[in-house]
């Protein structure tokens, strides 16, 4: 929610789009590089004694953004406010996830609470936007970060007080700006495969939304995108209470059909077949993500484990920075269609890389 709702809140306070893209930008450029080093120094001292204060200044710059009218606050305030809540933004699903590990002792277990995790996040990446957008547009233009920022101090209140599932923290991380224990060919690899699944998150909503302006209806671009979410949750949650003996093999199956799901994107002649369609190949994006999961947990020591999760999440923000941008000059350039094909030759990149790395983390499958 926080990064739409800080767009809405800068735009509503200066009435300028450009402006308000620039905080969002800057939001997410200080949450991808900043927030690494932040769980790095989690893993070493604990999440109650750093994320205390780092939610604590991310909820004072995110007021501090709530009240940028009233101050009649300039650009560039505006943009370091929205800088400084992206840096400090709690790392939710890390922090969770090392919860998770250490409460969940079976394998199979944590495979299934990690589901449940992957799918409960599909929820809220479904339900969150449209809070946003219904409260900043019909409330106030502030109002969705204000909720935004309610909702996760009070989320982090409450994790934090709860003291028995918190991770031992673990001083003998080595390196400089990054753990040396997530040096190594798995962790890369698994990096290398969330920056392409970056790539696929990046352009998708660019082409959905020129499909649905291109068919006279541009409001139902949202409606297409939930069809993926909603059968993203629902395959997320099956996948948990099956049989997961063979994540790599999944993923690999998965983002094969993502690619060419893409492509044959490129052919829907109307709304309806694009909705079953984008349904259809949008379900796959659990069967990416949580088998990452799992393997990402399997492969990384308990003490970098949030600045593992960290990092994974950084590399999907490099590739949505890069796909975005590519796919809309692709789409202005030439159509609609050549936006999906194009986005589907990026996220071929996926069942590459996975491919080409399966040597390596196919040894991860058979630990369970």
């Amino acid at each position: 929610m926080s990064g739409l709702a800080v767009l809405w809140a800068v735009q509503g306070s200066s009435g300028s789009f450009a402006l308000g893209g620039a905080a969002s930008g800057a939001f997410a450029l200080a949450d991808a590089i900043v927030g690494p080093q932040v769980a790095r120094v989690i893993d070493r001292h604990g999440q109650r004694r750093v994320v205390f204060v780092t939610a604590t200044v991310f909820a004072a710059a995110g007021i501090g953004l709530v009240l940028a009218r009233s101050w009649s606050s300039s650009g560039v305030v505006m943009i370091g406010l929205a800088a400084v809540a992206g840096a400090t933004a709690p790392p939710v699903g890390a922090l969770s996830a090392a919860r998770w590990r250490k409460t969940v002792g079976s394998p199979p277990l944590l495979a299934a609470a990690l589901s449940l995790e992957g799918s409960l996040n599909d929820a809220a990446f479904l339900v969150g936007p449209v809070v946003v957008t219904v409260l900043s547009a019909t409330v106030a233009t502030w109002c969705g970060l204000l909720v935004s920022v309610l909702l996760i101090s009070a989320g982090m209140t409450g994790m934090l007080t709860a003291r028995p599932t918190e991770p031992v923290c673990d001083r003998s991380s080595r390196g400089i700006l990054v753990d040396s224990r997530l040096v190594n060919v798995r962790f890369l690899a698994l990096f290398a495969a969330n920056l392409a699944m970056g790539l696929f998150f990046g352009g998708i909503g660019v082409a959905i939304t020129a499909f649905a302006i291109a068919h006279g209806a541009g409001a139902l671009a949202g409606v297409i995108s939930a069809a993926g979410g909603v059968v993203s949750l629902s395959v997320g949650l099956a996948y948990g209470a099956l049989e997961r003996g063979r994540p790599v093999k999944t993923m690999i199956a998965a983002g094969g059909i993502l690619a060419v799901g893409c492509a044959l994107l490129a052919l829907a002649p109307n709304l309806p077949v694009m909705i079953v369609g984008y349904g259809l190949v949008g379900g796959c994006v659990a069967l990416v993500l949580i088998p990452g999961s799992i393997l990402l947990q399997r492969t990384t020591a308990s003490g970098a484990y949030t600045q593992a999760m960290t990092w994974i999440n950084s590399a999907s923000a490099i590739g949505i920075a890069t796909s975005a941008p590519l796919v809309g000059y692709v789409i202005q350039v030439h159509t609609w269609a050549a936006g999906f094909l194009g986005l589907a030759a990026l996220t071929a990149l996926l069942p590459v890389t996975l491919l080409v790395a399966y040597p390596v983390l196919g040894r991860m499958e058979r630990r369970r």
